[in-house]
């Protein structure tokens, strides 16, 4: 938690362009995911998912976030006047590039442990957005396979991000 305070989690974007690109987005869409995770945990009782796993998991899958991006200007033409100002905007500054899911697990680990299943499904939250997954690594099948929690987890986190957070809920 000491960490959590001194880092930017509460405050800083969950992207830079898309989904929570605004202050705040990163613990708004980290809520979002763990309430979602939460429901379709809840459909399979028999897999016997702890709350204190779906918490850690959901909570903290985007850890690899804090402390990762900061506020810069731009130059933006106004077309109505033909004036240029600066804009704000938020971009990347990976101090720590360790790559994504890999990312949040090292940081948790250094001040929890976490489960097999907790590993699985924060590593691969991303599902084939993942560069590994995208470069062929076939990693991403097998943790799938053996842990219904990394299919769970990506799913939520697609969800929140597509359906609740993306253009879509403007569609409802």
């Amino acid at each position: 938690m000491a960490w959590l305070e001194r880092s930017d989690f509460y405050t800083a974007p969950a992207s830079t362009r898309f989904h929570g690109n605004y202050k705040g987005g990163l613990l708004e869409h980290s809520m979002n995911v763990y309430d979602t995770l939460s429901g379709i945990v809840s459909r399979y009782p028999e897999m016997h998912i702890t709350p204190e796993t779906v918490a850690v998991t959901a909570l903290f899958h985007d850890i690899c976030k804090a402390n990762f991006y900061v506020t810069s200007t731009r130059n933006v033409k106004d077309e109505a006047t033909g004036q240029w100002h600066k804009e704000p905007f938020y971009k990347t500054d990976d101090r720590l590039p360790l790559g994504h899911g890999e990312k949040s697990v090292i940081i948790l680990q250094s001040f929890i442990k976490l489960t097999r299943d907790e590993i699985y499904a924060i590593r691969w939250h991303m599902g084939s957005w993942d560069s590994a997954a995208k470069g062929g690594d076939p990693s991403i099948s097998k943790a799938f396979e053996i842990c219904p929690l990394a299919v769970m987890t990506h799913m939520a986190d697609m969800e929140a991000t597509y359906l609740i957070e993306g253009q879509a809920k403007h569609l409802i």
